[in-house]
Parts: C-alpha cells; sequence; structure tokens
C-alpha cells in the first residue's frame, strides 16, 4: 500500500510539472516570441468540433447575418462543411454536396461569402454556393453547390472585397505551380500567384469568368485578401511561426498573359512591403471585416496534435489593418 501510494505521489508530482512547464511555455510564447500579435489580436469566434476531427481552412464574414463563416474538412469519407457561427453565439453546421448530389469531400481550401454568392476554393476551382440557400438551411441541412468556375491556380485560398474575388496559389517544396506563374522579382524568384476575378451581377455565378488582374507573390500563402490600396497576406508553414505581411499596391509593375489577355501584374516582393507581423503556428484564410481583419487558424485541429503545442490557438483571431 506505501509503495501504490509512493508511485501515486511521483505520478502526481509529474502530472503537475508538466502542467507547470506548459503553462509557462504557453505564457513565454504569447508575450516573448508573439508580444505585438498578442498585444494587438482579439478572440473572435470559437472554432466548432476541432475534438471531433473538423480541419479548418477557410473564413469569411456575412454582414446582414452578423454570421462568422468557417470552411474545412473531416478525415475520411465525412463531408466537408461549413460552420456558421452567428453573434449570438448560435451555430449551424452544413454539410456540403456537389452538384450531382454527391456527398463533398474535398481539402475546402478557401471561403469568401457575397450578397449573392458563398464560394469555396480548391483544386483549380471556385466552387459556388447560393447564400440564400445556407442563410435558410437548418443545422444539419446538406447544402449543393450550384456550379464552379475553373480558375488557373492551385486555388488554396480566396477572398473578396467590393469589387473582386481573390484565388490564388500555395507554393511550398512538393506543392509545385505552374511554371507560368515562376517571376523573377527583387527577392528572387516568387513560384506563386493570385488572381483577381471581378465582381459582375450579369454573370450566372456573380463573377466574369476571366480574370482581371494578377499578383505575384511569396511562398507558403494561405490567405490573401486587398484594402484600402493595401494586399494582406496570411504565410505558415508545419508548426514554424506564421506572418502576416502587408503591401502598399500602387501601380502595377508589369502584365501578365492569362487566357491569351495581358491583365495588370502586381509584384508583391520587399519593395512594397509596408508591415510585418509574427503570429503562432498555422494560420490560414484571412478575410476583411470593417476596419479588422480575421484570421483563421488550424493549429487545434485533431490532425494538428490537437492544440497541445504551445501557442495553439481554438478562435478565429481579429486583428487591426496593419
Amino acid at each position: 500500500m506505501r509503495l501504490l501510494k509512493r508511485i501515486l505521489s511521483v505520478l502526481a508530482f509529474v502530472v503537475l510539472a508538466i502542467l507547470i512547464v506548459y503553462g509557462v511555455a504557453m505564457l513565454l510564447g504569447k508575450w516573448i516570441l508573439y508580444p505585438d500579435f498578442s498585444r494587438q489580436a482579439k478572440k473572435g469566434v470559437l472554432i466548432p468540433d476541432l475534438s471531433k476531427g473538423f480541419t479548418p481552412q477557410g473564413v469569411s464574414y456575412l454582414d446582414g447575418e452578423e454570421c462568422t463563416l468557417i470552411c474545412g474538412y473531416y478525415p475520411g469519407s465525412e463531408a466537408s462543411r461549413i460552420y456558421m457561427v452567428y453573434a449570438d453565439g448560435r451555430v449551424k453546421e452544413i454539410p456540403l454536396k456537389r452538384e450531382n448530389g454527391d456527398i463533398y469531400t474535398g481539402h475546402a481550401g478557401g471561403l469568401t461569402a457575397t450578397d449573392d454568392f458563398v464560394y469555396i476554393s480548391n483544386a483549380s476551382k471556385l466552387f459556388v454556393l447560393r447564400t440564400e440557400d445556407l442563410v435558410k438551411a437548418a443545422s444539419g441541412d446538406y447544402v449543393s453547390f450550384v456550379g464552379y468556375i475553373p480558375v488557373p491556380c492551385r486555388a488554396s485560398f480566396c477572398a473578396s472585397d467590393d469589387e473582386y474575388v481573390y484565388v490564388g496559389d500555395y507554393h511550398a517544396n512538393g506543392y509545385e505551380t505552374d511554371e507560368s506563374h515562376r517571376l523573377k522579382t527583387s527577392d528572387g524568384e516568387y513560384q506563386a500567384m493570385v488572381f483577381a476575378y471581378k465582381l459582375d451581377g450579369g454573370q450566372a455565378f456573380g463573377l466574369q469568368t476571366v480574370p482581371s488582374e494578377a499578383f505575384a507573390v511569396r511562398d507558403f500563402v494561405q490567405g490573401f485578401t486587398v484594402c484600402g490600396g493595401k494586399a494582406f497576406m496570411s504565410c505558415s508553414h508545419g508548426f514554424a511561426s506564421s506572418n502576416l505581411y502587408s503591401y502598399n499596391l500602387g501601380q502595377p509593375d508589369g502584365t501578365f498573359v492569362q487566357d491569351g489577355r495581358e491583365i495588370p501584374l502586381y509584384i508583391l516582393d520587399s519593395r512594397k512591403q509596408s508591415g510585418r507581423l509574427r503570429m503562432p503556428h498555422m494560420s490560414e484564410d484571412i478575410e476583411v471585416r470593417g476596419s479588422e481583419l480575421l484570421v483563421g487558424f488550424e493549429s487545434s485541429a485533431k490532425k494538428m496534435a490537437a492544440g497541445f503545442v504551445p501557442c495553439s490557438l481554438k478562435n478565429v483571431m481579429v486583428l487591426p489593418l496593419i
């Protein structure tokens, strides 16, 4: 009996020591590694169902509904979905289907919403949903895509403003992009592109079907958007620290040939960089909400060590536009 008590005492001490070390690591990480982020960032909505296997990717906002949208995927054959998290705390869970009625299990990488349509980016496509279908659906109801728009990039992320929907590449070793997307810049070779599609209510899916602008961007971009003459990028790779970059767009740096047309090209390298904010690991999609920036994180997903790594985040974070 005495031996058992000693063993239990030792185990309790070890557990307490682990908790203390973990707590210290959290504090050190928050205020030493990421002091500017910790000072500026506010917690937005809690990301639902992380413990059930949901891996969040895209984030957006429906102004008229006061509702944050979060899309992502589940393991195996379970449907990818959108969570609609309302300001009053209500949560609607919307599993997704393809146009033909098959369950959609794709990566669901980026997400952006307009008054009429919601777009999900993945596999060189912008998948299209009607905003009205999402708003009217009950929690648990499947909602089907009404179509898709093919795009000339990996479609790893997307965002929108009052003029365009932006969709672009994630480039890293093992995630190669089209050879035409490799451009020489003042910082070396950039191998990823973002394309801007003009909003057009006269088109079937609310967008013109050919891009109007192009942006050459760095590696590891997980989210991109434009606001007030600036471009913003969320960049991350594995468990390394994330970064939020801002760029002054200014005038185009040249042209890019896409679909046989020359369109304005912006090269977002160090010449145009205006800010950088170091953030915790695994930042994902971004979207402007008023004068703030929503930033999604996948670091607390079950697939990503379930948030055990210090500084993992369970909320969409809200930052001022830098």
